[in-house]
């Protein structure tokens, strides 16, 4: 049982992962260089695939178009030199991803690359417009429907690349067209799960796709109303805010000792 505190609600694993059961999607936004963001993800999806056989498991760190290879590998038909070869892994896949995916593929458990490419991102951010022209030979991975219209997520944005230091490359670009391709990131992310919208999904994102529902889950909900969706933050993420705000940026906090 959870106990009641001044600050919230305390699950132990067990009781979270009963509670967790109740959400169609479960957003897990990460710190991409955290341990303990990676270890959530794996302890989570581990207790998550215990109470339900169906699971599937959604990844930003895999682009839609690698998706025939990284089933390939999962069902066992290529070796993992050649997958690893072939699907563009994150630099820190071996020790922070990989274990995701073995996991996976010792469960049978399907895998969805979710990102569109960054060069689609990148073309989209220089000409301030998502359209099948700028995305060139991406442009299948392009949803209907694209929801460009939260204030509070614009409004996020721009904060944050105005946070960032001089140096960064993105710092010179105009910030209407990098949103673009932000949201282009978020929609085209929500748009792979729908082939499996009837099973329950696990999504491992960074923490800025999901926070305060806004990102991939806004766009989710944007074209399923009543799709139950959970969001999950790492405390590091959360720990410079009021305790009243933090509950606004996600329905879980992950605390370790």
């Amino acid at each position: 049982m959870p106990y009641l505190m001044k600050k919230g609600f305390l699950y132990d694993l067990e009781d979270s992962f009963d509670t967790l059961m109740d959400y169609r999607i479960i957003f897990i936004g990460e710190e991409h260089e955290s341990r303990v963001s990676h270890h959530a993800e794996l302890t989570i999806l581990k207790g998550l695939a215990e109470r339900d056989s169906n699971l599937v498991l959604a990844l930003e760190m895999f682009e839609r178009d690698v998706q025939d290879i990284l089933n390939a590998y999962l069902k066992g038909k290529i070796s993992e030199k050649k997958f690893l070869k072939q699907s563009r892994p994150w630099p820190n896949y071996l020790e922070d991803y990989r274990p995701l995916i073995e996991f996976a593929k010792k469960k049978g458990m399907p895998v969805i690359a979710a990102n569109i490419r960054r060069r689609a991102a990148a073309a989209v951010s220089v000409a301030n417009e998502i359209s099948h022209d700028v995305m060139g030979e991406d442009r299948i991975y392009l949803p209907k429907t694209v929801h460009l219209k939260s204030k509070q997520y614009y409004k996020r944005f721009a904060s944050s690349m105005e946070e960032m230091p001089h140096f960064t490359p993105m710092k010179g670009m105009k910030v209407n067209g990098l949103y673009k391709a932000q949201v282009l990131k978020d929609a085209v992310m929500a748009a792979s799960v729908e082939p499996f919208i009837d099973r329950r999904t696990l999504f491992c994102c960074g923490h800025f796709h999901s926070d305060y529902h806004l990102g991939i889950p806004y766009q989710l909900k944007k074209n399923h109303p009543k799709l139950k969706i959970a969001v999950i933050a790492m405390a590091s993420s959360v720990e410079n805010l009021l305790m009243k705000d933090r509950s606004k940026v996600a329905d879980f906090i992950w605390v370790e000792e």
